[in-house]
């Protein structure tokens, strides 16, 4: 089951349709425009007196306000919410108990007991019952979909993240090709600060390689960036263990004395590739340009085992997503750092007019998602997540020898005559 669950989590697609950002733009603004003015003006509705008109918005809104108020009811009710709940524990228990293989071991589940004859229990459970929708119910194939939760599941974000300084480069016609005043007012951003100019909002989710199963990848992050922003915005906010080594120290003679880290840690770009259909955008550095390193690599290759790839005619800095054709569910390779790698995958591509207290100056990116990091305890207390490595100490059992800082201090100073060690400050998550 693992593995199976392994595999549908490495599985991507089926990819959509080569999306050009600025033409879904330009036509989600047309389609804005008209969304509300072209229902107004439908001819049917215009036959329609004041009276019907009103009698017709006013089952609308009736329709949705007692869906609203019988789900409320029931959750804020103890003992239907409570009910819910245990139905469906029972139904995911029963489940199990049917797709367990026959002749292995049965796992002993707790009964759930509860209060069925509780007032307004009955009534409820009467209208769930009379739900026609054949996928309502559970079967026993259901289990090969249901698994336990795992550490990528758990966010460890309470709230978006603002990652950005919140400062749009201005588009140009040529990459937008129409204005966000062509948008009802309904639809804009009530924010009165906004700029007005058309943007998307695409969401994006980055994928890693599990460092013992390099075949199978694992979700870091989810991120959410403007279109007008580039692709080397995107770089500086994706978390990454390779953008936060320690600074090296070196002494005159040019060895390593030790390793510090900074606020900012190594430099955030010491090279990157992106490749995206096709196409290679490097950070067009003086000889660290990784586009034209794998280019001369590739050429290498026998004709027929060569990928037809080429390098873009814009760099990470110049390549804003206006300019990019795009595909939803298809993973795109990101290189950087020497050779650590990653694989974006585009979720959604939205128009902003479109996504209610829009703020383009709210600080995008936005990180939505942040898998939570798994920490090495202290090797000594084994009781909470250690700070320094320690390499080089004879007093203790191995090096390098990860320790917690109260620790740390308890070991107190190494003697004078000690060589060679050094104690590396851990990256701080």
């Amino acid at each position: 089951m693992n593995e199976m669950n392994r595999g549908f989590d490495s599985h991507f697609g089926p990819a959509s349709q080569p999306i050009n950002v600025s033409e879904f733009l330009q036509e989600a603004n047309s389609a804005g425009s008209s969304l509300l003015s072209g229902a107004l003006t439908n001819p049917a509705w215009e036959q329609l007196s004041h009276e019907q008109r009103d009698a017709v918005e006013a089952e609308v809104t009736a329709s949705i306000s007692e869906l609203k108020s019988s789900i409320e009811e029931v959750w804020d009710s103890p003992l239907l919410s409570a009910h819910v709940l245990r139905q469906h524990e029972s139904t995911i228990a029963s489940v199990y108990d049917q797709a367990d293989v026959p002749g292995t071991r049965k796992r002993k589940r707790k009964r759930l007991e509860g209060s069925e004859s509780a007032p307004g229990v009955p009534q409820l459970q009467d209208k769930l019952d009379s739900v026609n929708l054949t996928c309502w119910g559970l079967t026993a194939e259901s289990a090969l979909c249901i698994r336990a939760a795992k550490n990528t599941d758990y966010n460890a974000l309470d709230k978006l993240k603002k990652t950005g300084a919140g400062v749009l480069r201005t588009p140009s016609h040529k990459d937008v090709g129409a204005v966000c005043s062509s948008a009802p007012d309904s639809l804009r951003s009530p924010s009165p600060d906004a700029p007005s100019c058309p943007d998307a909002i695409i969401s994006l989710t980055v994928y890693n390689r599990i460092p013992y199963l390099p075949s199978c990848l694992a979700r870091s992050s989810q991120h959410a960036v403007l279109s007008t922003q580039t692709l080397d915005d995107l770089l500086r906010v994706i978390p990454c263990a390779s953008s936060n080594l320690p600074v090296e120290k070196l002494d005159a003679e040019g060895d390593v004395s030790g390793y510090s880290i900074d606020d900012q840690g190594v430099e955030q770009h010491s090279g990157c590739l992106f490749c995206i259909e096709g196409l290679l955008y490097g950070d067009r550095r003086d000889n660290t340009d990784y586009a034209e390193k794998l280019m001369s690599h590739l050429q290498k290759l026998p004709e027929e085992k060569r990928p037809q790839i080429k390098a873009a005619a814009t760099s990470t800095s110049e390549t804003t997503f206006n300019a990019l054709t795009l595909r939803l569910h298809q993973p795109y390779w990101l290189l950087h750092q020497g050779n650590c790698e990653h694989f974006i995958v585009l979720d959604q591509i939205r128009h902003a007019c479109f996504v209610s207290n829009f703020d383009p100056l709210s600080g995008y990116p936005l990180m939505l998602h942040l898998t939570p990091t798994l920490l090495d305890l202290c090797r000594a207390c084994s009781k909470v997540p250690a700070v320094y490595s320690v390499v080089g100490d004879m007093r203790l059992g191995e090096s390098p020898c990860l320790l917690c800082a109260p620790c740390w201090r308890t070991m107190g100073l190494p003697p004078k005559n000690y060589e060679g060690m050094m104690v590396i400050p851990l990256v701080k998550h």
